[in-house]
């Protein structure tokens, strides 16, 4: 089964970057540009994943996230992150564990462990 991926990022050539990397690997890519875009494109191709950029310019990824994991119509089964932000402190952590994060992926990344570290999140929770 070929997994959905939601990619979520402001910058288009960040979007572009991950998606052609996901797509090599076998991986249906869909893409949203803002919060409200991803809401739509949940809805829209129920994703298998959602690879979440915190920094949108309509609203944070903090809300997002709320917002995903608040309606039962919204539920996605992996949400990871896909983020400049200093990925090793406690407080990344805990963000983490609170809103249900699967993983944190940084910002760049290597094509090669890009592509490994969402099919390990995908096969850890069942999806690939």
């Amino acid at each position: 089964m070929t997994s959905t991926i939601l990619i979520v990022d402001d910058d288009p050539k960040a979007r572009l970057l991950v998606a052609t990397i996901l797509a090599s690997g076998g991986m249906r890519v869909v893409e949203a540009a803002t919060g409200a875009d991803a809401l739509l494109q949940v809805r829209r191709e129920q994703p298998d994943a959602v690879l979440l950029d915190l920094g949108l310019p309509d609203m944070d990824g903090t809300a997002l996230l709320r917002t995903l994991r608040s309606d039962p119509a919204l539920r996605v089964p992996l949400v990871a992150l896909y983020t400049a932000s200093d990925t090793t402190t406690a407080a990344m952590r805990d963000f983490c564990a609170i809103y249900g994060v699967a993983g944190v992926i940084p910002k760049p990344c290597p094509p090669q462990r890009l592509l490994a570290d969402v099919v390990a999140l995908l096969r850890r929770t069942g999806e690939s």
